[in-house]
């Protein structure tokens, strides 16, 4: 065998490109995140809210003016023209209006007038600008059992209030509406494209479960807000159609569980035909409302079979519904489309760890069921029996893409007698810091490629679905939270006290047990180029976003989700942009 002398130098010059990595990966500093972003502890995030893609425009705490502290307990946002609509999750405080002309001083310049008693604006509250027409919710208020809230008998069944916002500033009540019992959840709109004076209002009744299984109703509100006579449209409910349980307890191994079935909110499409169903435990689906978009005649009564026909609202046939988020501890919440292509994003809301993210659902027409055969180039049928076609998305939609965060993976939730440490580890189970509040999403306003979501206590996100198969974060905002507020937020956000009374009974303070937290839970909506939400302990934030597909976002006007048609007739959730109807 011949031995090859190498010389020493070479030797030594082969080893050192090796030499140069290992110096260059002992050099490097701390590998930056580049997925799904934690939250940052609250006591490590900046006074200016930490942030990636965004920018801190504006905000206002709204201080509470008896006790010079953010009020808390806020609900959702809307908003006509330059104002702002800042509702509220409890009856002791009113749906505030907010000047936005400066964007970078939201200032308060108003009150809504609403029912004593009632939360106005708890989540939903809804407008269509141009027509001055402002709609809000009366829900039963949230808060404490130790002092419920006194409700006038004449006012026990209102949940829906109208207003003519022709002053933006200073709306009026015209019309209020009995919507049949108490348990009146969540409001949107739907305005006819083709006849734009023509409006609807749906509610579902997700508060607690009604004798006649009714989960939603439609009224007519045409000529609100200057001729207002709101005309019940039609009903729909799963238990009154087909006499599915509210609640299904189910029955596996080491315990019971109890899932809601009932619809939690209603998005019409953009042509009114169809509605998509946040059906809770049930699923999503979608249902017929081609009646009351065309304008056919119709029985408004809820149908009482599958198969019975002529009622304005009805299952769609032979339908399937897509299974909620994950492990299934959330309920199917919201559902926005995806402008320009056939796809809605759906919000689940759980507050019990795993907690819930989005689901991003096909509901197109080319959903094939056959094979591509290499050899002929052809469209064949499935293993060679069949036939060759597409499904029908709004009869069976497809779960295409999922996004969570950090703080949402299973294998990480405490299980009932594990010691949970203070603070999380990089492995392990979740600690306190994270368990204190709920990391779920609320709510999402969409673009093409971009979608904004409210995330509780894991702040606001910027999410790419430019492939929805593949979505991920392009960026987020951590507000620094109020220290303290008049108001301690529901169990989501952390313990409250003890409510401090006045003679009268009425809770005047109730101070929450750790600091606030974090708490992102409105609609995110956009105004004038500017992404605005409400935090519901620290108030009102304007920002702007910097990241990819920046240049998505219209820089005047505003952009609102899951209400087709209230800006502009046509489209969703603003000019340019319309969303798919199959």
């Amino acid at each position: 065998m011949q031995v090859v002398h190498v010389p020493r130098w070479s030797r030594l010059l082969s080893l050192a490109p090796l030499a140069l990595l290992v110096v260059s990966a002992c050099s490097q500093g701390p590998v930056t995140y580049t997925g799904s972003q934690p939250r940052t502890p609250i006591e490590k995030i900046p006074s200016g809210g930490e942030m990636k893609n965004f920018q801190l425009v504006g905000q206002n705490q709204l201080l509470d003016p008896k006790f010079n502290l953010p009020r808390g307990m806020g609900g959702g946002i809307t908003a006509i023209r330059d104002c702002l609509y800042a509702g509220s999750s409890i009856a002791y405080q009113p749906t505030l209006i907010l000047d936005m002309k400066d964007m970078t001083k939201p200032t308060v310049v108003g009150e809504v007038p609403g029912i004593a008693g009632k939360g106005m604006g708890i989540e939903a509250i809804e407008a269509v600008g141009d027509l001055n027409l402002l709609v809000n919710t009366a829900r039963n208020s949230k808060g404490w059992t130790e002092a419920p809230p006194k409700v006038a008998p004449a006012d026990t069944n209102v949940g829906l209030v109208v207003y003519d916002a022709t002053d933006c500033k200073k709306p009026t009540i015209v019309s209020k509406i009995d919507v049949k019992n108490t348990f009146l959840h969540y409001m949107t709109l739907w305005r006819d494209p083709n006849k734009p004076d023509r409006v609807f209002v749906s509610v579902t009744y997700n508060s607690g479960v009604p004798e006649d299984g009714v989960d939603v109703r439609v009224w007519d509100l045409t000529g609100c807000p200057k001729s207002c006579n709101p005309k019940l449209a039609g009903e729909w409910g799963l238990r009154a159609q087909l006499g599915i349980p509210a609640n299904v307890t189910t029955k596996y191994e080491g315990g019971t569980r109890v899932d809601n079935t009932q619809t939690h909110d209603v998005t019409w499409s953009l042509d009114g035909k169809r509605m998509h169903l946040a059906q809770t435990k049930y699923g999503y689906l979608q249902i017929d409302s081609s009646a009351l978009a065309e304008g056919r005649s119709c029985d408004p009564s809820p149908a009482k079979s599958k198969t019975e026909a002529g009622h304005c609202l009805s299952v769609l046939p032979d339908f399937k519904p897509l299974a909620a988020f994950g492990t299934e501890v959330a309920n199917v919440h919201g559902v926005v489309s995806i402008p320009g292509r056939p796809y809605v994003a759906i919000q689940h809301e759980g507050h019990a760890c795993p907690f819930g993210g989005i689901t991003f659902a096909y509901i197109g027409d080319k959903d094939t069921f056959s094979t591509y055969d290499r050899q002929t180039g052809q469209l064949v049928a499935p293993g060679g029996a069949g036939s060759v076609g597409v499904f029908r998305g709004d009869l069976y939609p497809r779960n295409v893409g999922t996004f969570a965060i950090p703080e949402q993976n299973p294998d990480r939730c405490p299980r009932q007698g594990d010691q949970i440490p203070p603070t999380t580890a990089a492995t392990g189970i979740y600690g306190a810091d994270v368990m204190r509040s709920s990391k779920t999403v609320h709510n999402a306003l969409a673009f093409p490629s971009v979608l904004f979501a409210t995330w509780y206590g894991a702040g606001l996100r910027a999410i790419d679905i430019t492939n929805p198969s593949s979505p991920f974060e392009l960026g987020y905002f951590f507000n620094k939270p109020v220290p303290e507020v008049r108001y301690c937020s529901e169990g989501s956000a952390g313990p409250c006290d003890k409510p401090e009374l006045d003679a009268e009974g009425v809770p005047v303070r109730v101070k929450q047990l750790l600091p606030p937290d974090v708490f992102a839970r409105s609609y995110p909506i956009l105004m004038n180029g500017h992404i605005v939400y409400y935090d519901e302990n620290s108030g009102i934030y304007v920002l702007k976003y910097t990241g990819p597909h920046a240049n998505e976002l219209p820089q005047t006007g505003l952009c609102i989700s899951h209400n087709p048609n209230v800006v502009t007739p046509g489209f969703e959730p603003c000019a340019p942009y319309k969303t798919w109807s199959p």
